[in-house]
């Protein structure tokens, strides 16, 4: 009698016990469910988040987006600024001043420099067919600076890749003339080009 007591004892406190180990079980079960419930939510909000801002850049990139506008603008806006500085130097009184232009002839680039007597680059580049806008002054400066416009000394020395490609447009005071690269080295543009300067040369 006395066993059976005990194992019915063993036997209530084993299903108490497996009662209690299904209980914990569940309980763990509902609170794994509703961290990864919680986990999702969070995941899904930030998902949300993320289409919604790539939304809002696509809205950027699209044709005739902000992306496209600007880039318009700003081309624009170069281009523009780039003609103006072409006419505040073109627009410019020369009467007075001394400065030389570069036209390079056939069809393609020619490297060409100017040197300061101590031997600095004062403009270095490749220059296009025709005439190109740069004015170097080398009597007086200009009224108006712009990208274009560069003060040279009337010592300078002219470099180029390709001296048969080169003619010198000079404005002199008062007078205006053409004339083609010398086939030597040119050290010194005054006497290379036989510049007029009142102040130098007095003539």
């Amino acid at each position: 009698m006395k066993s059976k007591i005990i194992l019915f004892t063993i036997a209530i406190v084993a299903i108490l016990l497996a009662i209690g180990t299904e209980i914990r079980m569940l309980n763990f079960k509902r609170s794994m469910e509703k961290q990864m419930n919680r986990l999702s939510e969070i995941t899904n909000s930030k998902l949300s988040d993320v289409n919604k801002e790539l939304n809002d850049l696509k809205v950027y990139f699209e044709p005739n987006g902000i992306v496209e506008k600007y880039i318009i603008s700003n081309n624009f806006l170069k281009k523009n600024m780039d003609d103006l500085d072409k006419i505040l130097t073109d627009f410019q009184s020369n009467s007075r001043t001394g400065y030389l232009q570069i036209y390079i002839i056939g069809s393609e680039n020619v490297w060409c420099a100017f040197k300061n007597p101590e031997g600095k680059y004062i403009f270095q580049g490749n220059l296009n067919p025709g005439l190109n806008p740069e004015k170097f002054y080398f009597f007086k400066s200009p009224s108006i600076n712009t990208k274009y416009t560069y003060t040279i000394d009337y010592c300078s020395s002219f470099k180029t890749g390709n001296m048969d490609k080169v003619y010198f447009l000079i404005q002199e005071p008062g007078q205006s003339r053409i004339k083609k690269h010398p086939e030597e080295k040119i050290e010194n543009i005054t006497k290379a080009l036989n510049l007029y300067i009142p102040t130098i040369t007095g003539k």
